[in-house]
């Protein structure tokens, strides 16, 4: 009689395995998307507030046509080694300053395009309008934000999740 209750405790038991399985892998999925999509919302934020103050501290020197000024401006962006690139357009659209300085000028987009950032291959990039006062626009600020960071992030999560996924694989295992 013992004998014909194991193939059904070991059903059970392999039912309840694939049950666990599948709700840790539903987990880890919906924990990435979220961290996923945070990421890009929180990104997106981060540089369009950053965009905004390099945009105001460099009014003057494109108001000015002072050229050192908007590169010292610029080069502050060195506090934020994610960002990989910045240019500074003057109002006729010709690019003004560029961060870093030895970077070509064919590192950068011909022409500000419109306002606003968006997700390209490994950058998250955009413009952010120059004004001064309320309407005046001066000029159009470029930024380029390296995202292979998070990535690899991503990675680290995807390494922890399956070493997780492993150990309680292993763990299951062993109960049946």
């Amino acid at each position: 009689m013992v004998r014909d209750d194991t193939p059904i405790r070991r059903q059970l038991m392999t039912i309840v395995l694939l049950t666990s399985t599948l709700a840790l892998l539903f987990t880890v999925a919906a924990f990435a998307a979220y961290e996923y999509f945070t990421f890009r919302q929180s990104a997106v934020r981060h540089l369009a507030t950053l965009g905004r103050i390099v945009a105001t501290n460099s009014t003057a020197a494109l108001a000015f046509a002072s050229p050192e000024d908007a590169r010292e401006t610029l080069a502050a962006l060195k506090a934020e080694p994610q960002i990989v690139a910045a240019g500074l357009y003057d109002a006729d659209g010709f690019l003004f300053a560029s961060y870093p300085e030895s970077l070509p000028a064919s590192a950068f987009p011909t022409a500000p395009g419109a306002a606003g950032f968006r997700f390209a291959d490994a950058h998250l990039e955009g413009f952010e309008p120059v004004v001064q006062g309320t309407k005046f626009k001066v000029g159009t600020l470029y930024l380029r934000s390296d995202t292979r960071a998070i990535y690899a992030r991503f990675q680290l999560y995807g390494l922890i999740a399956a070493l997780v996924f492993a150990v309680s694989m292993n763990r299951d295992r062993k109960s049946v």
